[in-house]
């Protein structure tokens, strides 16, 4: 009990400290797409080695949130799965046991402490991730699309 609370207490701190630097980043994970698209279509920087060095600072930039994402999902999987173990105990046991108590609280505490990393919005998980590339794509194809349309 008192290591998951440590590690909640951990994630807490965490987010409260970095919950804006993640909003951020992904932010910026939207800009720098626009960023590359812009400079791979001008026509001045089309034969220049420019567009090898977007590519490297667009990858650098992509892996971060991933990486976070994973941890996220990591997260919520092992709370998951904890619910369902204590879960299965508690159903399963004999009655009257000295440690059916033990396993309510253990229950309560993983039930009311989350761990999920939170970028101010919203948490950080796989779907909303999905989500927000999706969004990328279809912000860098709007703005192709005008680009091509001004032209």
């Amino acid at each position: 009990m008192q290591i998951y609370d440590k590690i909640s207490d951990c994630v807490y701190i965490y987010n409260k400290i970095y919950a804006t630097q993640i909003l951020i980043m992904l932010n910026s994970w939207l800009l720098t797409t626009i960023l590359v698209i812009c400079r791979s279509l001008t026509p001045a920087l089309k034969n220049t080695n420019i567009i090898r060095t977007d590519m490297y600072y667009y990858t650098f930039i992509n892996v971060r949130p991933f990486f976070l994402t994973k941890i996220s999902e990591s997260f919520i999987h092992e709370r998951r799965k904890m619910l369902l173990y204590l879960i299965h105990v508690l159903v399963h046991q004999e009655e009257g046991t000295d440690y059916e108590d033990q396993i309510r609280t253990m229950l309560d505490l993983v039930q009311s402490k989350r761990l999920t990393l939170s970028g101010v919005v919203c948490d950080v998980n796989l779907s909303i991730m999905c989500s927000f590339a999706g969004r990328v794509i279809s912000y860098a194809i709007m703005f192709i699309q005008n680009f091509y349309l001004t032209q």
